[in-house]
This record gives structure tokens, C-alpha cells and sequence, in this order.
């Protein structure tokens, strides 16, 4: 049975959360599966990123300023590279960025001592306060997203988002983002 967002057939607007997946969805269809499945992951991650930063606008904060906060409270030490490339942006705007952080007093930059030619980023004591701010919002969020699923269902949900990250990294790490032809 197929269904369409936009053409014959369609579903009421209502019956899919959000009405900007424009592929056809047919539960038959492995190929309609994966796109549908594509669009779906695209669009969550925005979609929850947007509300996680509308949230956090309200305290002042923009998406690069919490993130680049989160990264450092996760990962005590992250290289100035390896935080750009987690944030996927370009080093110079990182840079600029960091400065901004660092002149509020929210981050350091310490020398690595592996690598001397290398900064790793560590938050301040001053920055606390706002991170634990962030990580509330983030649990609140989650919770109040994730309320009707069971542990079961997460614990499933993470496994496949794990396989699929890494079906991601193995596209980016051979064709430079882009996918291979597909197999014959």
C-alpha cells in the first residue's frame, strides 16, 4: 500500500509529525523504507537540535556557543581540530568562536603535551553554571521526548542509530561524503 505526503493517496497531515518528508512511504518497498528512513533521521536531528537551541536562546545562548560548551564538558581536553570537526565547522570560525568563549571566561586553551602545536579546550569554573543549565535542558527535552518509549525500545533505537553511524563514517572516511555507487 503507498502512501504520498503531497500527491493521490495522501495521508492527512496530521497522521505523520512532521509534514516535511516529501518521499512516498510504502511499507513494502525496502528502497521507499530507506528513503523515508533517511529523511526521517535528517530531519529529527534538526529538528531536535532546533528545539534544544530555541530553548537555550532564551539564556542567551546560540547553537555553536552550547555546543562548543557540550563538547568541552564531555570530552575535558578536546582538541581545537577534532571539536571542529565534531561540530562540522570550519577551524577558523572555531577559532573566532573560542576566542569569544575564552574572553568571557568560559573556556581555557591549554597546550597539549603530546602535542605542542595543538590546543586542547577545557571549561572554566566559571562556566558551570551555564553548562549544567545546557545539560538540564537537554534532559528535559529528552525526557519529555523520549517519555513513551520503553528501555527496551531506546536500547534497540540506539543500536541501530549505532549501526547506521557507522555505515556513515565508512561513507566519509572513503569518498569524502559521498556514497558509492550502489552495488550491482
Amino acid at each position: 500500500m503507498m502512501n504520498s505526503i503531497d500527491g493521490e493517496g495522501a495521508r492527512a497531515a496530521d497522521s505523520l509529525p512532521d509534514p516535511f518528508v516529501p518521499q512516498l512511504y510504502d511499507a513494502e518497498s525496502p528502497a521507499a523504507l530507506k528513503r523515508s528512513m533517511s529523511w526521517w533521521l535528517i530531519g529529527m536531528g534538526r529538528l531536535w537540535r532546533n528545539l534544544l537551541d530555541d530553548r537555550l536562546r532564551a539564556a542567551g545562548q546560540t547553537q555553536p556557543r552550547w555546543r562548543a560548551l557540550a563538547w568541552a564538558r564531555m570530552l575535558p581536553g578536546i582538541r581545537q581540530a577534532d571539536l571542529a570537526e565534531r561540530m562540522d565547522i570550519s577551524r577558523p570560525t572555531l577559532v573566532r568562536l573560542l576566542d569569544s568563549l575564552e574572553e568571557q571566561g568560559l573556556i581555557e586553551r591549554r597546550e597539549n603535551a603530546s602535542d605542542r602545536r595543538a590546543n586542547g579546550i577545557y571549561l572554566t569554573s566559571n562556566a558551570e553554571p551555564l553548562v549544567r543549565q545546557i545539560e538540564e535542558e537537554v534532559r528535559s527535552i529528552g525526557d519529555y521526548i523520549l517519555q513513551d518509549l520503553s528501555p527496551q525500545e531506546m536500547a534497540q533505537c540506539l543500536d541501530l542509530l549505532r549501526r547506521i553511524r557507522l555505515r556513515v563514517n565508512e561513507i566519509s572516511r572513503t569518498t569524502r561524503g559521498f556514497p558509492p555507487p550502489p552495488k550491482q
